[in-house]
């Protein structure tokens, strides 16, 4: 492309790409870099670069598509057409939207309006480690899926935090920047996941209702006192059809989802460094330190104080 115009391609059918196509995947801050108006490349905030994006009406193909996980929050109306192995599909962005495209996936974007977009690029290293680590999956058994046009506030919240944290960079940029890249990792794996073999159980890569909506419910409320009745009650269902629909799907009990997205979150937090064990104990919906320090360590396998201290 002049380094900036697409080349037309066969992406082949759903199961991949034609035959006889191999290209190498790109690193996203080499696409239309003149559209950059801030990064984080510079900075080394491994595992995760976040960039904000003018982009005027263009197309861009990509053979081997992109060496990380890309993230795109839509900051104005466009017009937006995606071609890859699935097909091809046609969206009005708004405000808000979010789309995912997941590494060495093939694509060809076009768009005829200014695009105006804060895209985060996640190492896929680093979500497998946390596939591994945090839900004890096996990494060659979980796929990020592709999402187009979705409406997540959580990641538009950490997409902002990281934009801001670009735009006034000092010393705690980089360990703030690397507890988002944990809390977006996790986020995903939560969500936008499909998995193989063991482990949380999803047709068409989503959650039963009544799952997803104690999920969503214990995602917004687990810093204060809450019990399996108030989460059945979110989902609209029995304490005990929930407990089992929830194990199922998710391979733990509501009650062990509750525990590690508290200990998740503390770890978030301490990493920071921006609270005492205390304060993130009680901000997180432990009854005191101790509790918190049990359970933390019984998960992680190590101590808060270990986590304060990097």
């Amino acid at each position: 492309m002049d380094d900036e115009s697409a080349l037309e391609i066969d992406f082949g059918t759903a199961d991949g790409p034609a035959a006889g196509l191999e290209a190498a995947p790109v690193s996203l801050s080499t696409v239309l870099p003149k559209s950059v108006r801030a990064s984080s490349q510079s900075l080394g905030w491994w595992p995760l670069n976040v960039e904000r994006r003018e982009l005027e009406p263009d197309k861009v193909t990509l053979p081997g598509g992109t060496v990380e996980h890309v993230i795109f929050v839509t900051l104005a109306e466009a017009h937006y057409v995606r071609q890859g192995p699935g097909g091809l599909s046609e969206h009005d962005l708004e405000i808000g939207h979010m789309s995912i495209h997941p590494a060495r996936r093939p694509v060809q974007w076009e768009w005829d309006a200014q695009i105006s977009t804060i895209n985060l690029t996640l190492d896929p290293q680093f979500l497998d480690e946390v596939a591994s680590n945090v839900f004890g999956q096996d990494p060659s058994k979980v796929e990020l899926l592709l999402v187009d046009r979705e409406r997540d506030p959580v990641v538009s919240n950490i997409a902002t935090q990281l934009l801001r944290e670009l735009m006034q960079v000092d010393n705690g940029s980089a360990v703030v920047a690397r507890a988002l890249a944990q809390q977006l990792a996790v986020h995903l794996m939560r969500n936008y996941v499909r998995h193989s073999g063991l482990g949380p159980v999803m047709a068409n890569g989503q959650w039963p209702r009544a799952v997803c909506a104690a999920v969503g419910f214990i995602d917004g409320a687990y810093a204060r006192e809450i019990t399996l009745a108030d989460i059945a009650q979110a989902a609209h269902v029995s304490p005990f059809h929930l407990s089992r629909l929830f194990k199922k799907s998710m391979g733990m009990t509501p009650h062990q989802y509750l525990t590690r997205t508290r200990v998740e979150c503390a770890r978030a937090l301490l990493a920071a460094g921006s609270r005492s064990l205390a304060e993130v104990a009680g901000a997180v919906g432990f009854a005191d330190q101790s509790h918190l320090t049990r359970q933390f360590k019984r998960l992680l396998g190590t101590t808060p104080g270990q986590v304060q201290g990097h």
